[in-house]
């Protein structure tokens, strides 16, 4: 078996439980007097899609619910495409046949004269029409390769895995970013909160001070009623340590302290921090803190977007 060029670390040093759904692998297995590659692709899926194709190849079902299960032995969610092509067929040392593309060429130009065309016919499209008059699969592939074909697909998952833990880590560092910034925006917020009561409590007393020369006496303990009816409407206690119950869970995950599948779970914080700060948005009306929500929820998209791109 011929393999691509791949430092090749266990799967246990590579995984760092931030792992991004997007990747990359090839190998290449020889079978007999063919050498058959196996490509596999990953993007961004909210589970697990497994999908074999084959180029001028027909797989038999085994060795295709083979790969499949190979697949999800290993992976949990995104969306993967596995490509089995004989490689002469896919360009790697193919001979083009001269003659019939000069014949396919006159075809064409002597068409396009028939119909009053002025373009040329070029050497894409005659590709074009060689390609579509393949008259279908070349060759098939039975039950019986499977051996030899599968350590060519581990290969090709190892290479997919060191892609998807690179960039993962990667990931994982502007993650840690953006949750130190959401961390500092709440503390501030805490701290503007906590003096917004006793200024509406003074406003409201300066208020009352200034219509006393009009309006009857305000009972003292009708004063006080109200002050307490303001400083818990603009209580935002309970927001604030929700947020920071959300941030320490985020934490977690990104230590790989939480289960596995770990995009899912930041996804389903990301979604509650976002209530919480809509909700300190809300509750006061504080010029200092609702700067400090649109930024906490700018930041809060960041990180959702990029915790959509883990597995």
């Amino acid at each position: 078996m011929e393999g691509i060029a791949l430092e090749r670390p266990s799967f246990a040093a590579m995984t760092n439980n931030v792992v991004s759904m997007t990747g990359f692998g090839r190998a290449s297995a020889s079978l007999g007097s063919r050498t058959v590659s196996v490509e596999i692709r990953s993007l961004n899926h909210r589970g697990l899609d497994v999908k074999v194709r084959a180029h001028d190849l027909r797989l038999a079902p085994e060795i295709e619910t083979e790969m499949v299960a190979a697949v999800r032995r290993r992976l949990t969610r995104g969306s993967v495409a596995i490509s089995v092509s004989e490689e002469n067929m896919d360009g790697v040392g193919a001979v083009a046949d001269v003659a019939r593309v000069r014949q396919l060429h006159a075809t064409l130009d002597a068409l396009r004269k028939d119909l009053g065309l002025a373009d040329p016919v070029d050497l894409a499209t005659v590709g074009a029409f060689l390609g579509a008059s393949r008259t279908g699969p070349t060759a098939e592939l039975p039950a019986a390769t499977w051996p030899a074909l599968a350590p060519a697909l581990e290969l090709a998952l190892e290479g997919l895995a060191a892609m998807r833990a690179h960039e993962g880590s990667v990931i994982l560092t502007d993650l840690e970013c953006r949750l130190a910034n959401l961390r500092a925006i709440v503390e501030n917020i805490a701290g503007l909160a906590s003096a917004v009561p006793g200024r509406a409590a003074r406003r409201l007393e300066e208020r009352l001070d200034a219509l006393a020369s009009t309006a009857p006496a305000i009972d003292p303990a009708r004063l006080a009623h109200e002050v307490a009816i303001l400083a818990e409407r603009f209580d935002v206690s309970e927001e604030i340590v929700r947020l920071r119950a959300h941030f320490g869970h985020l934490g977690l995950l990104l230590e790989g302290k939480g289960k596995d599948s770990p995009g899912r779970r930041m996804d389903f914080l990301a979604q509650e921090i976002g209530r919480e700060f809509n909700t300190l948005g809300g509750k006061i009306q504080d010029a200092a803190i609702s700067a400090l929500v649109i930024e906490g929820k700018a930041e809060l998209e960041k990180l959702r977007e990029q915790a959509q791109n883990i597995e």
